[in-house]
């Protein structure tokens, strides 16, 4: 894959490809921005681009040996590091101080065999403090013949020092017709609905892997009961209240989209209440219903629902007792509406 069969991040590639003709790339990059837009894919590819034995117009070959062993990881002067879990029951996954001095144990050698060293470290805002101390020495004295590319979508988690020493590159959300072509590419159904298409690569937000996991009937369902919830919740429907709160309270493996797709569809309503058009909105394919819904409250009321769903996503991070957390969030509806 070259730069051009990459989809959208024109502007990334248009840097990294002015940096290759000019022979004035930087010691370090950061490649930051949401996940799953390409940042590790274009970081492959510089790493491909620089080693590459059939390099035409500026482009790696994706067929000469140093390409295919980058692209599979075992070139020998290619490192891709990421956070691993202690243990499969570990609740965080971590880049260690160890696997940090392993790495510039291997960097201090010249190159083996290609003509750059390359080391990606995705998700680097997750090195442990430790990890981050030393890696900071690595960019202040970076070895010769060396390419190191972080990769995050949380930069500001970095050492101001890291950040510092690295050229900085944002990558932006994917737009829904980049992220439709990469669906086409890679769901390998023979007959795929346009339709279908259509609404993961509008709900995903830019993030490629979000299209592709999404369980489009599920979250379907459980956006059509907000919608009615959101309608005619009130104290005079208690009922209501709690059963939601028992039934989402159970559904733990489910918080993360009940949370997503409440704060949308909140936004979407706070979006049409203060004079937004549909072109502003995430839930497009409703816009029809959310638009005269949004009329029956205030603009203050959906803002302070939305920031009571906010309240109670981080409680639940926590061990509070979710079903009570739920109902308090559901009687501030209440008392918003």
């Amino acid at each position: 894959m070259s730069f051009k069969q990459i989809f959208g991040q024109e502007q990334p590639k248009q840097i990294i490809k002015n940096a290759l003709q000019n022979s004035s790339l930087a010691h370090a990059y950061l490649f930051y921005g949401q996940e799953s837009i390409g940042k590790k894919l274009i970081a492959f590819e510089l790493a491909k681009t620089l080693n590459c034995t059939s390099i035409f117009d500026g482009e790696a070959c994706d067929e000469c040996s140093s390409c295919k062993k980058i692209e599979n990881r075992i070139h020998p002067d290619f490192f891709y590091i990421e956070p691993t879990k202690n243990t499969p029951t570990a609740r965080e996954a971590a880049i260690k101080i160890e696997v940090i001095r392993e790495l510039q144990r291997k960097l201090a050698f010249k190159p083996y065999e290609g003509k750059v060293k390359v080391a990606v470290i995705d998700d680097a805002d997750l090195m442990n403090s430790q990890a981050a101390n030393s890696f900071l020495k690595t960019l202040e004295e970076p070895p010769s013949a060396t390419i190191i590319i972080l990769i995050s979508s949380h930069p500001f988690k970095l050492l101001p020092t890291i950040l510092s020493r690295c050229q900085t590159i944002l990558f932006q959300s994917l737009t829904p017709e980049n992220v439709k072509k990469i669906l086409k590419e890679k769901i390998n159904e023979e007959i795929i609905e346009e339709n279908t298409l259509d609404f993961r690569a509008l709900r995903s937000r830019g993030n490629v892997n979000r299209a592709l996991k999404d369980n489009i009937e599920d979250i379907a369902n459980i956006r059509r009961e907000m919608v009615n919830l959101l309608e005619i919740i009130s104290f005079e429907r208690m009922d209501i209240v709690f059963s939601h709160a028992k039934s989402w309270a159970r559904q733990t493996d489910q918080w993360e989209t009940i949370f997503n797709e409440l704060m949308e569809l909140l936004r979407d309503l706070a979006f049409f209440r203060s004079g937004c058009t549909e072109s502003d909105i995430f839930n497009r394919d409703i816009a029809s219903t959310l638009k005269p819904l949004s009329l029956k409250r205030s603009l203050k009321s959906w803002l302070e629902m939305f920031s009571s769903v906010h309240t109670t996503q981080k409680a639940l991070s926590g061990n509070a007792n979710a079903q009570l957390f739920f109902e308090n969030m559901l009687i501030d509806f209440c008392e918003a509406a």
